[in-house]
């Protein structure tokens, strides 16, 4: 009987120990071999179909992208390969959607970076401020993520904005808002501490009408804490003409009476000199001409930002001769561009970038 279960045991064990052996090659060996099928590019649903008619297995993985939602952008282990059944293919699949181009608001207000992230589907996210010797408070100094690239609507962009210099004394540093528009200009100024004494218009054609072209003090000087800060905005309403002074006595439109017919020539008078034939008249005496406005050269300095693929970089100038292209060129990422351009009394740089406003520089 002893003998009869031991023989049993023995029998049970080695049931147990065989099917353990077949289980590790079944799982680890054994099974056929299979090939790999080529995934990218189908829908989600065929690819699982596909996959497990062949006895694998699939995990899936959503990523951002511009193909339509459910296409397998990438599978792994790659099409082709030779792999046992039971083997775990991991797919990209594609979450669909649309991806928007992220502006550079680098260089603009605050307010007005915040509005233009909002205007093209982002949000404004953390904010830090620093003290920067080289921008006025509230100008943005960096961005992050940076632009250009393209993103998915609604991400948050955290901003570096800009305290302006520090000040020292109870004094502050007059910030420079020339060449920006009368709304930004005045945040500009309020940010740093001052206040707005006055605005006044001037008549000219070498800046776009509504944009800044003086500060009294100028920008750099500085000045007490809460002083005011008298702004000029360019126009391209010309004054009205003066009208000629009225004369007692005369009819609208009617001349003084000296000015309707020359004098009578007295009979006493002395007569001008004959001309003697074959004598030049002399010319007379030409007035005093004007001087010519000397000429000036704006030394332009532009680096461009890191760049996904080549963009079109155009530089435009504003004089009193008008508006001019200097330069309209594709550029890469990192290129730093040199230009000299002539110029009479002012001018206004504006540089686009992509077909994107990225900063106007004046020159004086």
């Amino acid at each position: 009987m002893r003998n009869l279960f031991r023989l049993t045991m023995l029998v049970v064990l080695l049931v147990i120990f065989g099917s353990a052996i077949m289980a590790v090659y079944t799982v680890f060996l054994g099974g056929r071999t299979l090939t790999v099928p080529a995934l990218e590019g189908l829908s989600v649903i065929d690819a699982v179909d596909q996959t497990q008619a062949l006895g694998l297995l699939v995990r899936v993985d959503q990523v951002e992208s511009l193909q339509p939602a459910g296409t397998i952008l990438a599978q792994w282990p790659a099409a082709g390969e030779k792999v046992k059944g039971g083997k775990i293919l991991v797919l990209k699949v594609s979450k669909g959607g649309t991806r928007l181009s992220l502006p550079d608001v680098r260089g603009m207000e605050f307010a007005q970076a915040t509005a233009r992230l909002e205007e093209d589907g982002f949000k404004a996210g953390d904010v830090l401020r620093i003290h920067d010797e080289s921008r006025p408070a509230g100008i943005v100094v960096a961005q992050s993520p940076a632009a250009p690239t393209m993103m998915s609507p609604g991400r948050t962009i955290d901003l570096l904005v800009s305290l302006g210099p520090k000040s020292s004394g109870g004094m502050v540093v007059v910030p420079d808002a020339v060449g920006r528009s009368e709304t930004i200009a005045r945040k500009i100024i309020t940010e740093a501490g001052l206040t707005v004494r006055s605005v006044s218009s001037v008549y000219t054609q070498a800046s776009p009408e509504g944009l800044v072209t003086r500060l009294d003090p100028s920008p750099g000087s500085k000045v007490p804490a809460g002083s005011g800060v008298t702004v000029t905005v360019a126009t391209l309403k010309k004054p009205p003409t003066q009208e000629a002074p009225k004369v007692p006595g005369l009819a609208p439109g009617q001349a003084p009476a000296q000015m309707t017919t020359p004098p009578p020539i007295s009979p006493t008078a002395t007569a001008p000199p004959a001309e003697t034939p074959g004598t030049v008249p002399t010319a007379p005496t030409p007035s005093t001409v004007a001087p010519e406005v000397p000429q000036k050269t704006a030394k332009i300095r532009y680096q461009v930002p890191p760049l996904t693929r080549p963009m079109e970089l155009k530089i435009e100038i504003v004089d009193t001769a008008g508006t001019r292209e200097i330069l309209n060129r594709e550029v890469k990422g990192g290129e730093y561009i040199t230009l000299d351009a002539p110029y009479r009394e002012s001018a206004a740089v504006t540089i686009y970038l992509g077909g994107m406003f990225v900063w106007q520089d004046r020159y004086r």
